[in-house]
């Protein structure tokens, strides 16, 4: 009898271990194919009640996107250089390069959200926003990613934000941050989102807030890239999405 009750208690580990293991399989293979724990829950719900309680939000509506399948040509340079590349859409050297769908449209509050920007090297790139252009050139904001700024005291660099005024860079940042030691800046990949909402900035890296700023000069305008000195840098994915 006690060798029976040995060999029940051995059998009911080895099943409960068996369905951990399909258990972590199972989660391992959603996470693969982009489907969390969450929506699979809410979806059972969902068959079951009307309640609303689970519901998934919304992804944001894109006002502009482009994930450069079809060329160029949503995009004017105003000096400079831009190419394709594996890497999606490059701009390298002394070069400013605007989205013609954000100029074209009077675009206050929104999130811009960049995909897979990768700086191979250089002192650094910039993306313009709510800017506009008169006859003497760019006015408006600059989120810079900048490790050239490691030669005015940062020991990695910084992240910053400028304002620009009739095509010229005001030197002194709104807002700036040291780039972290830790965090790779050359030859890896990051998303970036800013999101500009009334006078308020925010700049995520990987998800992560690296900048937040208080402004209240520009009210609104278009979305550009910038960058200077021997600097590459790419985006696989553009779009403009609207602030919820």
């Amino acid at each position: 009898m006690r060798k029976n009750r040995v060999e029940s208690g051995q059998g009911l580990l080895e099943y409960g271990l068996i369905l951990v293991l399909a258990v972590v399989a199972l989660i391992l293979i959603l996470q693969i194919f982009g489907i969390s724990l969450r929506d699979v829950y809410c979806a059972v719900v969902s068959i079951f009640s009307n309640s609303g309680t689970c519901a998934v939000a919304a992804k944001p509506k894109a006002i502009c996107e482009d994930d450069f399948s079809q060329g160029m040509g949503g995009w004017q340079n105003q000096f400079g250089s831009t190419q394709l590349s594996p890497s999606g859409f490059c701009w390298s050297g002394a070069t400013q390069t605007f989205n013609t769908c954000s100029m074209k449209n009077e675009l206050k509050d929104y999130v811009i959200h960049l995909e897979d920007v990768v700086i191979n090297q250089g002192s650094g790139f910039g993306v313009f926003f709510r800017t506009t252009f008169g006859q003497q050139g760019a006015s408006g904001y600059i989120f810079q990613y900048d490790p050239g700024m490691k030669n005015y005291g940062s020991p990695n660099g910084s992240f910053l934000i400028r304002r620009w005024m009739n095509g010229k860079e005001i030197w002194k940042p709104i807002a700036q941050s040291d780039i972290p030691t830790d965090f790779a800046v050359y030859k890896t990949p990051h998303d970036i989102d800013i999101v500009v909402q009334g006078a308020n900035i925010t700049v995520l890296i990987d998800g992560k807030k690296v900048l937040e700023a208080t402004d209240h000069v520009y009210k609104n305008g278009g979305v550009g890239f910038r960058s200077w000195s021997n600097t590459t840098a790419c985006t696989s994915h553009f779009s403009i999405l609207e602030v919820k």
